[in-house]
This record gives C-alpha cells, sequence and structure tokens, in this order.
C-alpha cells in the first residue's frame, strides 16, 4: 500500500494547486498510486477466495473488465511464464530515490536507489543493512556519487514543481536486475530486497561504493539479508503460538 497520507496529499495537490501543470502531474501520481492500490485489494480478496464477479461488483465494472484488467494476479500468462508484480513498497522507494536524485539536483542513479530502500524502513532489507551499521544518514554522509548535475536542474536541488528527474541508464539495469533477482528466488514479486540484491551485483555502482565506504560488503549483506528471511520463515505462524 502506498505510505500513509500520500494519496491524501496528491488529492489535495489536484485541487488546491493553483497551477495546472502542477494539478496535472499530481493527477497522474495520484492514479498511480489508486491503481496500486486497486491491485493489492484484488490481489487480497482473490485470495481469500472471492470470484471475479464479487470483484467486479465491488470495482463497479463487468466481470469480463475486472478479469482482463487483474487476470495477472492469479498465476501464470497464456505462455506459462510466471507473472511478476511490483510491490506498492519497491514502487515507493524508487519514488522516494526520485526525491532524493531531485535534493541533489541529479539524475537518478545507483547511490539515490539505495537511500529510497534504506527510507522503507520497514523492509528486511533494511533491517539487513542497519543490522550491519548502514542508517539513511550514514549513507547520506558518505554517499559516492558517480553522477554529474542533471541536464534541467544545473545549480542543484529542485523545487517540489519541477519534473520529476529522469533516470540513468545504470539505473536502469538495477530496476531490470531486480527482476532476474525475484526469478533466480522463485518469488512472484518485486520487493524491495530485490532491488538491493540487484544493487549487489556491481561493484562499480555508486551504491556499492557507498555501501563498502561504510564497511558493508556485498557478501556480507547476502548474509544478512538471508539471515533476515531465514528468521520470518521460522518465525511460528499465529496458530501456532
Amino acid at each position: 500500500m502506498p505510505a500513509p497520507g500520500t494519496i491524501e496529499q496528491l488529492a489535495r495537490d489536484v485541487t488546491s494547486s493553483p497551477d495546472a501543470e502542477n494539478a496535472l502531474r499530481a493527477l497522474t501520481a495520484l492514479r498511480l498510486e489508486l491503481d496500486t492500490v486497486e491491485r493489492d485489494l484484488v490481489a487480497r480478496a482473490v485470495g481469500a477466495g472471492a470470484t471475479w464477479s464479487q470483484v467486479a461488483r465491488a470495482l463497479g465494472v463487468t466481470k469480463q473488465a475486472a478479469h482482463k484488467k487483474h487476470r495477472h494476479l492469479t498465476g501464470a500468462s497464456a505462455t506459462g511464464a510466471p507473472k511478476i508484480l511490483v510491490t506498492s513498497e519497491s514502487r515507493r522507494s524508487i519514488q522516494l530515490a526520485r526525491e532524493e536524485a531531485r535534493r541533489l539536483g541529479q539524475a537518478v542513479g545507483t547511490e539515490h536507489i539505495l537511500l529510497g530502500i534504506l527510507r522503507c524502513d520497514q523492509s528486511h532489507a533494511v533491517k539487513a543493512l542497519n543490522a550491519l551499521g548502514v542508517t539513511l544518514d550514514a549513507a547520506r554522509d558518505c554517499l559516492q556519487s558517480t553522477l554529474v548535475i542533471a541536464p534541467h536542474h544545473p545549480g542543484g536541488p529542485t523545487s517540489s514543481g519541477e519534473s520529476d528527474p529522469k533516470i540513468t541508464p545504470h539505473a536502469r539495469r538495477i530496476l531490470e536486475g531486480s527482476l532476474r533477482e525475484a526469478v533466480k528466488r522463485g518469488e512472484g514479486y518485486i520487493g524491495v530486497e530485490h532491488l538491493l540484491l540487484a544493487l549487489l551485483t556491481d561493484s562499480r555502482n555508486g551504491a556499492t561504493q557507498t555501501l563498502e565506504a561504510l564497511r558493508a560488503t556485498p557478501a556480507s549483506i547476502r548474509r544478512q539479508l538471508d539471515h533476515e528471511w531465514d528468521a520470518v520463515a521460522a518465525a511460528p505462524s499465529p496458530q501456532q503460538e
């Protein structure tokens, strides 16, 4: 689900911004957030046993429309390939990475993705990083930037009304790599942890250099992340307690 207050703030921006262009940007962001909420709720309903007819009635659309839009939530595609969902928390981490890049007046690089991950403080990725002494403040203090000032942000940080900074090709490769990490682990979603694992695959990027400056190596992070996952798997279910 989106961060608390995100949808409310975007709705206020849509209805109260005196600048039409800013209001349209907020409207676009609001639609994306609502789409994420809808996917999460439909997945939850279907997982709980709701039929497509019930889902359609709740959404106020036809059964065919509901199934066409959300059928990927229930399994494989027509070719048999598994459908990979992107969690709302993972999407949020990229939004936060954009905020960090905007603050520095840069295009979004791997180092900003690391900061975005560290701001998702409920994730297993952050718990693993914190256990190794990697905190948001520490990462910001010794950020190893590999980027120059973005062309449309020539003086440094931008105002909230300006367009989002672009994502560098290197950072896009990391986003693509998160899919490979999810598939490799046999998981049907891309979470914040998969983004972190993808960052660790390239020792040359700014994120990995920042982590190593904080004495956290890719190998130690993977071990700690596995430890976090194992702890969750070993925890008793509510029925067992």
